[in-house]
């Protein structure tokens, strides 16, 4: 059990990404606190874990609420004298076009997937440097490596996780804190029908077509495992084609901006 031992908070753990993680830390052996906004959800989750040797705890709250945040930060950290890893797994994306976007849902975007994840960030990193040991991780995405239509800024808030975390890294390098970032794409989850639209209302459907085309959440996890071992400092866990687009995205911007166009206007009729 290359885990044994580990305790590991992850949000975002009620289902896709987080819960795949969670299913594989638990027969890794590892202590596992699983956070999301709902609590039923959560519970749900939970009676679908695989059987391991350590423990499960529940802390469900708002990423986005300060208050609720703080809490869950005092009852996790209160409950274990020692955390190993958070993983910042939570978040939320967007099927909307920039000029047609309110900027509120662009604030409430950013809210979730940046200054959510770096505030619990804030209220972990004083345990980790006192331990002198921990591990942070963040779920990014190909959107936090290039351009990706209809989802302006949830791109913006994954560039701006890989400034903030790779900055991270430097700054507490010699207090043995790592930093991970996880580059995923084409894992199913929920967070396209969950993403928001213009007016911030629920896409209410999964535009990824999967089949064979795809990693499974549990595979995912796998792959986590491994760079909590390893402590790797940038993982990509993506389905072929998206290597293949950042790929060109490095070597030829101007192709890819016409290939991003094509993508554009495919996801505008699907």
């Amino acid at each position: 059990m290359k885990l044994a031992g580990k305790t590991i908070w992850v949000t975002g753990a009620s289902s896709g990404v987080g819960e795949g993680m969670a299913r594989v830390f638990r027969r890794e052996g590892a202590n596992i606190i699983m956070s999301g906004k709902d609590a039923d959800e959560l519970e749900t989750a939970v009676g679908k874990m695989p059987d391991g040797p350590g423990l499960i705890h529940l802390a469900a709250f708002d990423i986005t609420d300060p208050n609720e945040r703080k809490a869950a930060a005092n009852e996790v950290l209160g409950k274990f004298d020692q955390l190993d890893v958070l993983i910042n797994n939570a978040g939320i994306s967007q099927r909307s076009l920039a000029k047609d976007t309110d900027l509120e849902v662009d604030r409430r975007i950013m809210e979730v997937d940046f200054f959510g994840p770096i505030a619990l960030t804030k209220l972990v990193l004083p345990r980790f440097i006192e331990q002198q040991s921990g591990h942070f991780m963040v779920t990014s995405s190909v959107a936090g490596k290039h351009a990706v239509p209809f989802r302006t800024t949830y791109c913006a808030a994954k560039h701006a996780l890989h400034g903030f975390y790779d900055t991270l890294r430097v700054e507490h390098y010699e207090d043995n804190i790592a930093v991970t970032i996880l580059v995923i794409a084409g894992i199913p989850s929920n967070i396209a029908k969950h993403a928001l639209t213009s007016s911030g209302e629920e896409f209410g459907r999964n535009d990824y077509g999967g089949g064979k085309l795809q990693i499974l959440p549990e595979e995912c996890g796998a792959r986590v495992a491994d760079a909590i071992v390893s402590r790797e400092q940038e993982v990509k866990i993506c389905i072929e084609p998206t290597l293949k687009v950042a790929q060109l995205a490095a070597e030829d911007p101007v192709a890819f901006t016409k290939q991003m166009v094509n993508f554009m206007k495919w996801s505008a009729n699907q």
